[in-house]
């Protein structure tokens, strides 16, 4: 077979109806063979794992949000399929990152059309999560945590929460020891960076590259008001800098905490940990330029 097209039909709060009518239509005209199969927040990965072993695709095109993308990222990397991504999520941080800004018609034909491929790098997280654009400890993961108990969706309620966790956070301490060094730092906010930029614009990781071989660990060690409206404006100046971030660039890192903290991973709250151990696999995923 040679697609396998993916759909979460609730990501982002966004109908997916439309959408797979047209994939239909693009699917039956390009003639290649196909299989739409649709999530339902169970046994998802287990279900994907079981049509890759039954039907060998050569292509997995998903279309959803970044968790959604990162639920999969095992038995893709292990298969070595070739990926494709289709952002359909609330902030779309892969969108942002990998300049996936067409419309969803246009990218699945992108996808179709394309045999070129780049290898990215992945994080593996204490051995059993696995990150492939940006996670963080602290501010931004109580926000992701706020943001899917509430009952709206999309960019307004993700900015609620954004003014509403970030106007006053709480600091914390912990120790960072990398292939190279040991740190002791105290913050807001630990992120751990494969990629650069939030799906909002805002680029928090400005040396690194989602293939280079690194990530980053950017501590932001406190957040003022303006620092706050600099952030925002960000997204328009590639020259943004602030004295409050701090990047620290690893192959292998491991974090301890004094206190446990919310870890979110992909835009997915993951849970609480005192102790991190971040190990880099180097050009993991296939994906589909």
């Amino acid at each position: 077979m040679e697609i396998l097209l993916v759909i979460n039909p609730i990501s982002g709060n966004k109908n997916k109806d439309g959408f797979t009518d047209s994939a239909k239509l693009i699917l039956n005209k390009s003639g290649l063979d196909y299989h739409i199969f649709k999530t339902t927040g169970k046994n998802d990965c287990k279900q994907l794992e079981g049509l890759i072993a039954s039907k060998s695709p050569k292509k997995v095109i998903i279309a959803g949000g970044d968790g959604t993308l990162n639920m999969f990222l095992k038995p893709l990397m292990e298969n070595k399929i070739k990926v494709g991504f289709i952002p359909m999520g609330s902030a779309n941080g892969m969108a942002e990152e990998l300049n996936l800004v067409d419309y969803p018609k246009t990218l699945l034909q992108k996808f179709l059309d394309s045999d070129d491929f780049k290898k990215l790098d992945l994080l593996q997280v204490n051995g059993s999560h696995l990150l492939l654009h940006l996670g963080d400890l602290g501010a931004n993961a109580n926000l992701v945590a706020n943001y899917e108990k509430d009952g709206g969706r999309g960019m307004f309620t993700y900015a609620k929460h954004f003014w509403s966790e970030f106007k006053n956070p709480k600091s914390f301490e912990f120790e960072i020891v990398t292939d190279l060094m040991e740190y002791e730092r105290k913050g807001v906010m630990l992120a751990l960076c494969n990629g650069r930029k939030y799906g909002t614009g805002i680029p928090l990781n400005t040396i690194g590259k989602i293939d280079d071989g690194f990530f980053e660990l950017v501590i932001v060690k406190a957040m003022d008001f303006s620092d706050l409206i600099k952030a925002t404006l960000s997204k328009f100046d590639e020259d943004y800098q602030t004295e409050n971030l701090e990047t620290i660039q690893a192959k292998s890192a491991t974090i301890r905490l004094k206190e446990s903290k919310l870890l979110q991973i992909d835009g997915e709250v993951i849970g609480e940990f005192k102790e991190l151990h971040i190990k880099l696999i180097p050009k993991a995923l296939h994906f589909i330029k």
